[in-house]
Formats: C-alpha cells, structure tokens, sequence
C-alpha cells in the first residue's frame, strides 16, 4: 500500500500528537478489532479504527453477534498482524481464546480481561498487592447487613459482574439494604471514602498515562472530563495496576480521598474520555505493539 507524502502541516501536527501517526504508517498492517455491538458506536474503538485507517493500516472490524464462533475454525483470522478487544462478554472471549490459540498476537489478551471483569477477583488482587483501595467485602445481602459494621456505612453495592455502573447503589444505612435486591447470590460492598464527589480516571495505553478528572456517576449525570497534571505517583499507581492485570489499554477509576488515590477498579480498553488526541495515541501504541509481536 501507497502511503501519500504528507506536509509540513501535517508533520507538525502528529508531532504534537507524540508521533503516534507517524508511526501508525511507518509498515502498513492488518489489524482484527474485535467488539461487542454495544460499543460499536463508542468514542472506542471507533477513533482508534479511523486513525490506523488514516495511517495506512486495513482493519477489519468482526461483531461478535454477527456470526456463530466455530472454534475449530480460524480462517476468520487469516492475515491478521493483532487482534485488538473492546468488551468481556463470554463470546468475545471465546473468540479471543481462539485467537490466542491459532497464534494471534491479541490486546488486551483474554487472561487480562477475564480478571478484570470479575470484580471480586480484581478486590482480592489490588489488596493482595497493596494496591490502595476501599474496604471491601463480598458476599450475600444478608451476610452485609448482619456483619458489616454500622461504623462502615454508607456503602456502594455492585454486582460482582456488572460494568459500565449497571446496577451500582449507595446505601446509607443497614436499613436501606430491604431494598436492595436479592436476586445477586454474591456481591460486592465497598465503603464510601469521603471525597469531592469527582472521580479520577487514569488511562493508560502503553507507556503513555494521562489523568482526567470527572463527577462521579454516583452523583451526577454530568460526567464532562477534565485533563489533570499527572503526579509521578499517580503515573507509578497506574502502572501497577497494569502489571498486576497484565493489561496494556485500561482505566483505573479512583476517588481522591486524604490527598491520596484509592483505586476502585480496573477496566480494560475504556473510551479514553477527556484524553486529547486519544484516537491517535492509542492507535499509534496499538501499531507499535504489533510491529514488536510481528519481529518476536
């Protein structure tokens, strides 16, 4: 493929973009991108699709309720340098597993995916690793409101499985727990720190790290992003928890309490809201990656 010589202009603003673009041409590849239909749509991964088509890439976008998964079939992936994810349903792993299986570099890999989605299995791993984080407990309805203290309210309630904020509460007292429902045989309950009612997101994609403050979704459904300075200490918190997860494009959503972050968890692949040039960083990360896997 022909890549058209670019201006100036254009050179002086991938420069200001870190490069991404530039590099995103520099040896034309094919790239997979795997989606759940909800987020076909989403700021991701639309931006990054449009940028590595910008700089020269194919991409083919598979939907994963498009067509029954045969697992002893791979054809689908013929020609692929990276399959790259955006969603943790069970078909998207399935196919992900076949990927890996049939020796397809993929990002985020399904193991790093798969535990993140398990938010209870994410709490064992943040504590374990002395990751900052809230009191957690996890258990049955009525396990919370007979054991946990009355000291710990209020509390944030969610599924052990759930995402995008799907079934989130704040519950103030023990009494407030009759309404919560009882069809979750295991939750989640997490003490609400004290804070400014804003979260903190940290993006990561790479090497790259950015900050961005938001009013957290518990409280307002206004949830404009605000770049943020990124103190070395919030840049070495985000990459602990990649290394933990082994994830390479992931969130930490973290509420800034006592002048300090505490991590409430971890997603993989989020739409980078509030990140400029976002499209074009992480595509230019996504074609690093696959010229490294292609050399390995």
């Amino acid at each position: 493929m022909v890549v058209a010589t670019r201006t100036s202009r254009t050179r002086l603003r991938e420069a200001k973009n870190g490069g991404a673009a530039q590099r995103c041409a520099d040896a034309p590849l094919h790239f997979g991108v795997l989606v759940e239909a909800r987020y076909l749509t989403h700021a991701q991964p639309q931006g990054m699709v449009r940028a590595l088509t910008a700089g020269g890439h194919r991409v083919t976008v598979f939907d994963t309720q498009s067509a029954l998964l045969d697992i002893a079939n791979s054809r689908w992936l013929a020609g692929l340098d990276l399959l790259v994810a955006r969603g943790r349903s069970t078909d998207l792993l399935a196919r992900l597993s076949v990927a890996e299986a049939a020796g397809i570099p993929t990002l985020n890999r399904r193991q790093a995916i798969a535990a993140v989605v398990d938010k209870a299995h994410m709490a064992t791993q943040l504590r374990a690793a002395g990751i900052p984080a809230p009191p957690t407990w996890i258990g049955a309805i009525a396990q919370i409101r007979r054991e946990i203290p009355l000291a710990a309210y209020p509390l944030i309630l969610k599924p052990v499985h759930g995402d995008n904020c799907r079934g989130i509460r704040i519950v103030e007292t023990p009494s407030a727990l009759d309404d919560a429902a009882e069809s979750e045989h295991c939750i989640i309950a997490q003490r609400l720190l004290p804070n400014n009612g804003f979260d903190v997101k940290l993006y990561v994609a790479g090497e790259h790290v950015w900050a961005v403050r938001k009013r957290s979704p518990l409280r307002s459904n206004v949830l404009a992003a605000t770049p943020l300075a990124l103190p070395v200490a919030w840049r070495n918190l985000a990459r602990r928890c990649g290394d933990l997860f082994g994830l390479q494009l992931f969130g930490v959503d973290c509420i800034e309490t006592d002048g300090a972050l505490q991590v409430i968890e971890v997603n993989d692949f989020p739409d980078y809201t509030g990140v400029p040039a976002a499209d074009f960083l992480v595509a230019g990360y996504v074609a690093q990656y696959a010229q490294m896997s292609r050399r390995a």
